[in-house]
This record gives structure tokens, sequence and C-alpha cells, in this order.
């Protein structure tokens, strides 16, 4: 990871925040997913609140411009991971790991037992990728009310027909950020 700072978002990068949603998302055309890797990023002002409330993290270029970025959010009295994007220009550096670990790191501040998410469960770097980070799928009983809501959603948009999808969870009391 040399060569990049992982830092807080700011209200003035919120415009660069959905062109790299979009250029991280064109890794999905690959695995037969084109409409993900064509569908539309969040808007400038979508990032705003978030921003704001200190829940949307960069890693930022030594030379300048962004690489990636982590949203975060709270699900279930949990940490929830809502996004991790990196710019294909800068995979491999590790670059998703440490956004990972930074929201779990927050999460753990907030005294969260866990970090959930929601994820494409076939595609590589998605459930095998979270699950090498320490995540694992959840059971549907273990699902609770808002989490579930946002599976719902994901239903609702199409998401499952794409590909199936799976909730997942990192125990944030056991793990020291493996």
């Amino acid at each position: 990871m040399r060569g990049y700072r992982i830092r807080l978002a700011r209200a003035a990068e919120g415009e660069l925040l959905g062109p790299l949603e979009q250029a991280a998302a064109q890794r999905f055309a690959g695995v037969g997913l084109a409409q993900i890797a064509g569908g539309r990023p969040t808007s400038a002002e979508g990032y705003l609140d978030e921003i704001a409330a200190g829940l949307i993290w960069v890693a930022e270029r030594s030379g300048g411009g962004l690489a990636g970025l982590a949203i975060a959010g709270v699900k279930d009295g949990q940490g929830y991971l809502a996004e991790v994007s990196v710019h294909p220009e800068d995979a491999g550096q590790r670059l998703g790991a440490a956004l990972i670990e930074t929201v779990a790191g927050w999460a753990r501040g907030r005294n969260y037992a866990g970090l959930t998410l929601t994820t494409f469960d076939g595609v590589p770097w998605n459930r095998p990728y979270y699950q090498r980070l320490g995540f694992r799928v959840l059971a549907q009983a273990e699902i609770g009310a808002e989490l579930a809501e946002v599976r719902r959603q994901e239903k609702t948009r199409g998401l499952d027909a794409l590909s199936p999808r799976v909730a997942m969870i990192k125990d944030l009391q056991s793990s020291s950020g493996d």
C-alpha cells in the first residue's frame, strides 16, 4: 500500500467519487455483469450526507488523485460496509483490504460486534475475497431487519436476478484486523 494514504473524504471530492465508483465497476463486465458495469454511479450530492457524517474514506495517491473509496453505515446495531471501490489503475495494491480494515476500525471504535455487508456470491473479488478477509456468510436466521431490508431492495432492483447475492459479517470482537 505504499504510495497511498487513507483518510476521510472531503465535501469538495463528492464529484470525484461517482466516476471512481463507475471505473471500479467496469470489472463486472468481465464476469458477465455488464448491467453493473454500465450502472449509474451515485451523484455527487448523493455522497454529501455520508461525507458530512464522516462515513466515507478515500485512498489518495501520493501524487494526488483518488484511488479508492469505502462507505460505512450502521445496520441492526452493527457496522455496515455499504461500498468499497478501487480504481482499476490501482488494483493489486491491497487498497480494498486497507479500506475495509479502516471501516472495521471505525466500527470497532464504536463498539460494534460485527461489520456486515451484502455482495455477489460468485464474483471472485466479492464473497471469496471477503471470506479471505475474515467475513462469513450469514444464515437467513442471522440477518437482522435492516440488513434484510437491504437485501429486499437489492432483489427489487434485480441484482439477484443478475447473480446471487449474500449477506456477510466479520466478527470484530475477536478480530484484530487479520
